[in-house]
């Protein structure tokens, strides 16, 4: 049995600054969300105390697919995949990429991986489903598995048939 787990990494109130558009917060806050025991999504690691939350939690390889790469990030393996959250199809080159860097992952033990966004509701929510379809899952199945830990999470249209356009053509 997998226990699905989720984890808040954030800055104590009396540290927390404004952060973009006045929101309270938003730059000290970091979410983790496990599907599996090997793979989890969620929001960006802007700070030291990020990368170790994910050290401790065992992350060896990240998915970055956001805009801006991360000088954080150079203590894990990692791919980064530089796209706007603009809600319009991927190239099949974006899949092929993150589904090779996942399986490389994958075959050396105890590894896992983390697929980040800025906020982890969209772009990462989106490959994590992308990633469970890719090991079999049917499309109920993978997306009730982000969802499940998630429940705001939005596996976004034009992603998800990409996605799908992928795997078919494999």
């Amino acid at each position: 049995m997998i226990v699905l787990k989720s984890l808040v990494v954030q800055t104590p109130r009396w540290l927390v600054t404004k952060g973009k558009g006045g929101r309270s917060g938003d730059q000290e806050l970091m979410i983790v969300f496990f599907v599996s025991k090997r793979l989890a999504f969620g929001s960006k690691v802007r700070l030291n105390r990020h990368v170790d939350r994910l050290r401790e939690l065992g992350i060896t390889h990240v998915i970055d697919v956001r805009m801006y790469p991360s000088k954080k990030l150079q203590t894990f393996k990692t791919i980064h995949l530089n796209f706007k959250d603009n809600a319009r199809p991927r190239p099949m080159w974006f899949y092929a990429r993150a589904l090779r860097f996942y399986r490389k992952a994958l075959e050396q033990p105890n590894s896992k991986v983390y697929v980040m966004c800025r906020a982890g509701r969209r772009r990462s929510a989106s490959m994590t489903y992308f990633l469970l379809r890719a090991a079999g899952l049917g499309p109920d199945k993978a997306e009730s598995t982000v969802r499940k830990v998630r429940p705001c999470a939005r596996i976004v249209r034009a992603y998800r048939q990409s996605g799908e356009e992928y795997l078919l053509s494999k």
